[in-house]
């Protein structure tokens, strides 16, 4: 069941206000978004830490979020990405937190200044697990 319509244009999520297990879900489903079309660049790998360790106002730092991504590479390769987005899409919990943090993975997959149709259909998947309606999420491909 989709949520009903969510601006998710405007994105005002606070990393460094999140409790443990939301921030990981979001860092989780941004990982996923670098990692959508198999593998991730070095200017996904970069933006991705560059935007949690500025959000977090240092509460991570790049020794610790590569950690985290580390394990999550792990889990994903035991679990599959439909686990995944299903465990995320409960940690997050309401749809705002749900839409804010798909706009935020909507910015790694603007990281190389191009959305492969790889990408495309990684929010196609990400926006039905997360129960965003399609529109709200592909407009996100779009803008930016």
């Amino acid at each position: 069941m989709y949520a009903p319509s969510v601006d998710c244009s405007g994105t005002v999520l606070s990393l460094h206000s999140l409790e443990l297990p939301r921030l990981e879900a979001l860092l989780e489903l941004m990982y996923l978004a670098a990692y959508a079309d198999g593998h991730i660049q070095e200017t996904e790998r970069l933006v991705l830490q560059q935007r949690v360790v500025e959000g977090s106002n240092g509460r991570l730092g790049e020794e610790v979020i590569r950690a985290m991504l580390d394990s999550m590479e792990k889990t994903l390769a035991q679990e599959g990405r439909e686990a995944r987005f299903e465990s995320i899409r409960r940690r997050l919990g309401a749809p705002r937190m749900r839409a804010e943090a798909l706009a935020m993975a909507a910015q790694i997959l603007h990281a190389d200044q191009r959305i492969d149709p790889q990408e495309a259909a990684w929010m196609v998947r990400a926006a039905h697990a997360l129960e965003i309606p399609l529109e709200d999420a592909m407009r996100l491909l779009s803008t930016r």
